[in-house]
């Protein structure tokens, strides 16, 4: 090869390669998946609120329209639930039924991160809460657990698919008011029947002396 077509041959290499370097440097960045789905993320936002203040006002009304038809949930004491109805049965029981210990539960949910899209309708969270109990005999206990939520897009905006509660079993506060209160129970009961006790005696006593 010609010396002179050689050295043209090298130039007209570095001019494509800066002209491509130029290129890449100047073209915009690929937005994040972040922004690229921020109306999404926004929205899960405003659900997961609306859930909240649907637990905490027992006021589920406020989540219908916002539950898959396919909803179920699993609580923390791994009851699993496939209806609003009687999602709202089981949550109100805690409170009113026969034998309730609660008063109110404060939920405070918290995301780890922003929700993890596995296709273009359907996401997963994950997260934790450190929720407040307070008790029917005045005791307030905080208990920390773990959820995971899979949410799915439908015509009419994102909806609460599944729901997933846990809680440690070896560090339990709810479990260790309940045995509290067992105790307690148990120790009105003897000191009731100490005094029993002693009234029977007592009268038994006086019939005798009469």
């Amino acid at each position: 090869m010609h010396p002179r077509l050689a050295v043209l041959l090298f130039v007209l290499a570095l001019c494509c390669a800066g002209s491509s370097r130029a290129q890449s440097d100047t073209a915009p960045a690929a937005p994040a998946a972040s922004e690229e789905r921020s109306e999404d993320h926004e929205a899960l936002r405003g659900l997961m609120k609306l859930a909240t203040e649907a637990l905490n006002t027992r006021n589920f009304d406020l989540i219908a329209p916002h539950l898959h038809p396919n909803f179920t949930v699993i609580t923390v004491d791994n009851r699993k639930i496939a209806s609003l109805d009687e999602f709202r049965t089981y949550w109100n029981g805690l409170f009113t039924g026969p034998g309730a210990m609660l008063k109110q539960i404060e939920a405070r949910p918290e995301a780890d991160a922003l929700t993890e899209f596995l296709d273009a309708d359907t996401g997963v969270t994950h997260g934790s809460s450190n929720d407040v109990y307070h008790f029917a005999d005045g005791e307030v206990r905080t208990m920390s657990s773990r959820w995971t939520v899979v949410v799915e897009k439908m015509p009419d905006g994102w909806k609460l698919a599944k729901a997933h509660f846990s809680a440690s079993i070896l560090d339990n506060p709810i479990l260790s008011a309940a045995k509290s209160m067992l105790y307690k129970t148990a120790a009105g009961a003897a000191v009731l029947g100490l005094v029993l006790g002693a009234l029977i005696m007592a009268l038994v006593k006086r019939k005798r002396a009469t």
